[in-house]
């Protein structure tokens, strides 16, 4: 209000408001001063609220467990503890900064009005009311929308997540490319389902800026009239009209916030619904104990019991297996004995003491656990186990302690699970499950020596097996290496962003902004025409376009803000297509990395950044070069001085203020992404890590790093926030300053007095355009950085150049295979010929190569020397099931898409589970089950070749030798090649190749 005063008093004083100019000068340093402070403080706010609640999420997801975590979707809480809670940002930037201003400015202007002018504030009085009225009835409509478009979200990250997980079994049923249209269609889905949600933001926006410009204009105009009939001086009239404003802006900026915000508030209601941590009933500490005796153990299992009944007593120095079939409840006995399941009946006694009155944090001390499918948060193996000692020698793994986690094999992965429980001090109880299912004899039967010497030394060795090892452990062969390659990142140029759409988004938001500068000048000449009582049409034009450049400003600022987000989710979309052709193209072999966590930052949060990003720098400059062209010609016209004032002025803004906020931020905004990147892989790998972290107790130590990054994280928005309020308040410094410059020289240079308002004002008009400008130029390299990696992938050389010829056999002539960025072949010089209806065994040592074959025959790597030829189609069986989190039915279908219910059950019967439950999650099978759903997807496929790489491992010896004996019938006209370690599987194949050395030699089987 000081300075609507003294613009007023400065242009009706004559030729010289000295004193007039310096209260505006000292009123625009003040208020540049306050916006920034405003800024610092709410951007401080939104980085600590952030962190606090991504912590309270986070400990409540590990309280409630793995199995509570793997039923929500570990990818699913990613997507809310980070980009649903960074949505917080328009909340404490934005929404509550306007709230508090909404509940203190309007009374205050109001009250100043009505004192100076009553009929303007009955004006004021009859239409302030009316926006939080649009802002409640329509913000309610909203929220009944942001949940599900808040869930929508969610799940996008998890499909995309789940996609990236399952490209080898995608590839390898030739469904890779296909799904780039799923890709399409899910990032479609949810575009679409986005904007309806804008839609309704936006015309709430809509709403209540026609509502704020409609009341302004009417004021102005209501000024006019009375001024041409005397009953108001030009000073009240001026003074009225600049500060009316500031009655409507601050609702009409909460409003629009109060939106702009619901995602953040949304993602809030999401973390207070996941239930707190559950409260532990136990307090008895335990060092050690004599005897632990299950009894009787039930735990409900879709629809029954698994396990039903299970009673086993397990005492120090002994080794007790459990051999029940496969699918009976092993694993979950395991969850049990860890705290992670709650069993429906039965007792856990320890020394005769009630499970669950024990202190679960001391119990898991003394508790070690080898999982089916371990998992590592830690990138190498030494980081994984330790110092081991000689642990890893008697393991046969000590050659591989510095190489990263993701680079092994399963059974690479199994032995360091196993040396990292053995390594791990204080264990009296360990639970191995399955701990040579992957390994061959000779590896299993060092594994297995290993244990009983734990087990001596007075551990308590509970093992879930199917598999009585034999014979003695012989010099283990050499690891194949496989190397995992990484794309590089890649600088672009983000002209590639710039689609029509986007350009003509940034159109209407300019033609916008111009129409916002021309109603101010438009209505400072009414007010002050007015104030020399001229007959009243002669005002008539200019009243009629005050209403339309109103009407018009919020108008096209709806359309543009839909047309410019509908162009940036386009972007998302084809970016995504893109990458996801990108990987298919490099391949499973060269992708290991990308599905184990770099895949998520990139075809989720990379593609969001990007998305988010280029609204944000990439259309304000172009929407701001129109409204300060316009604003320049419109003072240089009325007075070429003021002009070129403005025109300095816009150029310090425009220019110095993005400067100074990227030389304050110090590159904050690109480290501000970087972390986001790590804080997301951060809490992925935590959540899905969680069971082995937990277990282990190291999901403390884990949590706590996270936590440190995000407290660096919050370090650094704090900073950015300094730069960015920094370049706002020179903003509001030059333009305020070319108001009081070009004020003076108006007064000072014989202007008709019509004109001189025009030039004070429209500089104060430039301001909304010229703060979006800062905040582009911080955002930049973030954009850039991200939209390289996005795009680094593109230009990558194809996995395999060309396609092997095709035959009716398996033909191998001299070929040598390596995989990408090793230093030698795996396999070398293999010659080999299978007919169709030959059953092959490949044997060997683990690490010897026989999965660089079946990547051969897969496609997934190309012969380096030879040549090589096959059937046109091939199915696989993997080690690991490569299940994705949807149901059994959806998984199967990944082979066979227009598969029937029946066409489905009959697979699974095949492969030994008649009448499973097609809806049951597939990823909440126990690890034979999720063997055999793997298997019948393979059936399903009707193909020319069968791998089968270790079908069996998990499964008992009888179900084992139905399953086996049923495929063998079923598939008997095809070829099959079935990798086994198990001696007696081999010795029913018609063709057994050993692989030994980087070498395949034939036998014949018996």
């Amino acid at each position: 209000m000081v300075q609507a005063w003294a613009l007023a008093a400065a242009l009706t004083a004559g030729r010289s408001p000295t004193t007039e100019l310096a209260v505006l000068t000292g009123a625009v340093l003040v208020r540049a001063l306050l916006g920034w402070a405003t800024q610092v403080v709410a951007a401080r706010a939104a980085a600590g609220a952030k962190e606090e609640l991504r912590g309270v999420l986070l400990d409540r997801a590990l309280a409630q467990g793995p199995e509570w975590i793997a039923e929500r979707g570990a990818g699913e809480l990613t997507a809310l503890a980070t980009r649903g809670l960074d949505a917080l940002d328009a909340y404490f930037g934005t929404y509550l900064p306007a709230l508090v201003t909404a509940a203190v400015a309007p009374l205050g202007v109001g009250a100043v009005v009505l004192a100076v002018d009553w009929p303007s504030a009955l004006v004021v009085a009859l239409t302030v009311p009316l926006i939080p009225l649009f802002a409640i009835v329509i913000g309610r409509y909203t929220e009944d929308r942001v949940g599900p478009a808040a869930a929508a979200t969610e799940r996008l990250s998890g499909n995309l997540l789940e996609l990236v997980r399952a490209l080898p079994v995608l590839t390898a049923f030739r469904r890779a490319s296909a799904q780039a249209e799923t890709v399409r269609k899910v990032s479609e889905a949810h575009r679409r389902g986005t904007l309806g949600v804008l839609r309704v933001a936006f015309s709430s926006a809509f709403a209540l800026e026609l509502v704020a410009t409609l009341s302004v204009a009417l004021v102005a105009v209501v000024i006019g009239l009375r001024l041409v009939t005397g009953d108001l001086t030009l000073f009240v009239g001026l003074f009225v009209l600049i500060v009316v404003p500031e009655c409507y802006l601050p609702l009409r900026a909460a409003g629009a916030a109060h939106h702009a915000s619901e995602d953040g508030l949304e993602a809030v209601r999401r973390v207070a619904e996941v239930p707190s941590a559950p409260v532990s009933t136990g307090d008895r500490p335990v060092e050690g104990f004599a005897e632990l005796r299950i009894s009787d153990l039930r735990v409900a299992r879709r629809g029954g019991f698994a396990p039903d009944g299970l009673s086993v007593v397990v005492r120090p120095g002994e080794v007790v297996r459990l051999d029940s079939p496969s699918g009976s409840g092993k694993s979950t006995a395991f969850g049990v004995l860890l705290g992670f399941v709650a069993p429906a009946s039965g007792v856990v006694l320890v020394d005769g003491v009630p499970l669950a009155d024990l202190d679960m944090s001391t119990w898991r001390q003394i508790v070690t656990w080898v999982p089916q499918r371990p998992a590592f948060a830690e990138e190498t193996v030494r980081e994984a186990v330790g110092e081991p000692g000689g642990l890893a020698g008697e393991l046969g793994i000590e050659h591989f302690l510095d190489r990263r986690v993701d680079e092994l094999s399963v059974g690479e992965r199994q032995r360091v699970a196993l040396l990292r429980a053995l390594a791990r001090p204080g264990t009296r109880l360990l639970l191995l499950d399955e701990p040579t299912a992957h390994l061959d004899p000779a590896t299993a039967a060092r594994v297995t020596r290993v244990i009983h010497k734990v087990a001596d030394q007075g551990v308590a060795v509970l093992m879930a097996t199917h598999r009585v090892v034999e014979g003695t452990a012989a010099p283990a062969a050499e690891d194949e290496v496989v190397e995992v390659v990484r794309a590089p990142e890649a600088v672009v140029r983000n002209r590639t962003l710039v689609t029509p759409r986007l350009l003509a988004g940034a159109a209407l938001g300019s033609a916008a902004l111009v129409c916002g500068v021309v109603l101010t000048a438009l209505s400072a000449w009414l007010i002050a025409k007015a104030a020399q009582q001229p007959p009243i049409l002669a005002l008539s034009v200019a009243v009629v376009g005050v209403r339309t450049f109103g009407l018009g400003r919020a108008a096209l600022r709806y359309v543009e803000r839909l047309a410019v987000h509908d162009a940036a989710f386009r972007t998302a979309t084809a970016l995504r297509v893109r990458l996801w052709n990108a990987l298919v193209a490099i391949g499973p072999a060269r992708t290991l990395g990308l599905r184990r966590g770099e895949g998520l930052r990139r075809l989720v949060d990379d593609v969001d950044t990007v998305r988010d990003l280029t609204p944000r720098v990439i259309v304000p400059p172009l929407v701001a070069l129109g409204a300060c062209v316009a604003a320049v010609v419109i003072q240089a016209v009325v007075l070429p001085s003021a002009g070129l004032v403005l025109a300095i002025a816009v150029a310090v803004a425009g220019i110095g203020a993005p400067l100074v906020a990227a030389a304050v931020e110090r590159r904050a905004t690109t480290a501000m992404a970087d972390g986001r990147r790590t804080i997301a892989a951060g809490v992925l790998t935590l959540l899905e890590g969680a069971a082995d972290l937990i277990a282990f107790g190291r999901h403390t130590a884990r949590r706590k790093a996270l936590a440190d990054a995000d407290t660096d994280l919050a370090r650094i928005a704090k900073r950015q926030a300094v730069g960015a309020g920094a370049a706002l308040a020179l903003i509001t410094l030059a333009l305020g300053l070319a108001a009081v410059v070009s004020t003076y020289l108006a007064t000072q240079a014989h202007l008709d007095p019509v004109l001189v308002p025009i030039v004070a004002l429209v500089p104060l008009a430039l301001a909304e355009a010229l703060a979006l400008l800062p905040p582009a130029v911080t955002h930049l390299a973030a954009l850039r950085a991200a939209h390289g990696r996005v795009l680094a992938l593109e230009g990558a050389e194809p996995a395999v150049a060309t396609e092997p010829r095709r035959t009716d056999h398996i033909g191998l002539d001299g070929v040598d295979v390596r995989w990408p960025g090793t230093g030698k072949p795996a396999l070398t010089d293999v010659t080999l010929r299978v007919d169709p209806g030959t059953h092959v065994a490949v044997v060997g040592p683990s690490g010897s190569g026989k999965s660089t074959l079946v990547a051969l025959l897969l496609g997934f790597l190309g012969p380096e020397r030879g040549t090589l030829t096959r059937p046109a189609t091939v199915a696989w069986c993997p080690q690991e099931p490569m299940l994705v989190s949807t149901s059994v039915r959806e998984n199967l279908r990944l082979a066979a898409p227009e598969a029937d219910d029946s066409v489905l059950a009959d697979a699974l019967t095949r492969a030994g589970l008649p009448g499973f439950d097609l809806e049951a999650q597939a990823t909440a099978v126990s690890g034979g089950e999720g063997q055999r759903i793997a298997l019948a997807r393979a059936l399903l496929a009707d193909a020319d070749v069968v791998l089968l790489d270790e079908p069996t491992a998990h499964l008992d010896v009888p179900t084992a030798n139905a399953v086996l004996a049923t495929v063998r019938e079923a598939l008997s006209d095809r070829i099959v090649v079935h990798v086994t370690h198990r001696p007696e599987e081999a010795r029913q194949a018609d063709l057994v190749l050993e692989v030994n050395g980087g070498a395949i030699r034939q036998a014949v089987g018996t």
